[in-house]
């Protein structure tokens, strides 16, 4: 699929109006797809789940998830295939979008649990508007025109936002849920330096305590508190690498109070003081917001241990600031 080491890690595959989709058995694939259904209807089928699809539809498809289709009529769509290993993109302030958590972190995690219909649903309008940019990325990357590369990349990052957008602005539907929690990561994200309580995230989801940490840890596999501590680890690791700013003045600035407990937290996470790890500038940037994995040149943390849901209750209605808690 991405042959040539030149070429972005980028391709356009289309099921047009002559050779519309068929049928498929399960399958996987070496890379992360994001499908925009054109024309048609059919069912698209998982491991564990299968619904409709028809024109507007949008989905992401990791590369370890099986899925195919079926009962297809007329199916035209286009498959943007990446390689989210290499595809490396500068996120600069999409994570603060509910609609960037919703489809591309939280969707393919609870894809095959009953969804029962894509995520995002294009309006006319719209499917035409990201259409165009396909068009013209699949332009460049045919022609390969000097500056291509580039070009394709600025497509597809302006495709990506457009469907961020459009998410943070879906109307309710029975995958509700999914945007409530895209709506908490992104209070996390804006406000990370701040001191925030999980009564503040519930007014946000519009959720009770124990419905806001169970939805929170199926999604995700850990508790808003851990996800603010690795949240807050990553821009720490940003600033150890890129200011001369101390430990001290690195923690505080990120949202933690006792910079003890922030090199707690920062071995914990990284495997690295805060020290230790200005010092190995072999080290890679920690822990990357990622669309599907595509990530600004981040690896990933090891997860933390999360708690026990009663003990992760405890700590939140006691009202602790989070960067105080232990």
């Amino acid at each position: 699929m991405f042959e040539d080491k030149g070429a972005p890690p980028l391709h356009v595959h289309r099921a047009t109006r002559e050779q519309a989709q068929a049928p498929t058995v399960l399958h996987t694939h070496e890379f992360s797809e994001l499908v925009l259904i054109l024309g048609g209807s059919g069912i698209h089928v998982t491991e564990r789940e299968r619904y409709p699809v028809v024109a507007g539809d949008v989905f992401l498809i990791e590369g370890s998830q099986a899925h195919g289709y079926r009962d297809t009529e007329d199916l035209r769509l286009v498959n943007l295939f990446f390689d989210k290993k290499s595809l490396k993109l500068p996120l600069y302030d999409i994570p603060e979008m509910p609609g960037f958590h919703a489809l591309f972190t939280l969707a393919p995690k609870r894809r095959g649990q009953s969804i029962g219909k894509s995520l995002l649903h294009l309006s006319v309008e719209d499917l035409g508007r990201v259409e165009a940019w396909v068009d013209s990325m699949e332009y460049e990357l045919r022609t390969r025109a000097p500056g291509y590369r580039f070009m394709a990349a600025t497509l597809f990052m302006r495709i990506l936002g457009h469907l961020c957008r459009c998410c943070s602005k879906e109307e309710a539907h029975s995958s509700q849920s999914i945007l409530r929690l895209g709506e908490v990561i992104s209070c996390i994200e804006k406000n990370h330096a701040e001191r925030t309580s999980l009564k503040d995230l519930c007014k946000v989801a519009h959720m009770s305590e124990s419905t806001l940490l169970r939805h929170f840890h199926q999604a995700l596999g850990l508790s808003p508190i851990d996800y603010l501590i690795r949240l807050r680890i990553r821009k720490a690791s940003e600033l150890l690498r890129q200011t001369s700013l101390s430990i001290t003045q690195v923690a505080f600035q990120v949202g933690f109070s006792d910079s003890n407990y922030f090199s707690r937290q920062f071995r914990k996470v990284a495997g690295h003081s805060p020290r230790e790890f200005r010092k190995q500038s072999s080290v890679p940037l920690l822990f990357g917001t990622s669309i599907a994995g595509i990530s600004d040149d981040q690896t990933s943390l090891p997860k933390i241990p999360s708690d026990s849901g009663s003990s992760r209750k405890r700590r939140w209605a006691a009202k602790r600031r989070p960067q105080d808690a232990s």
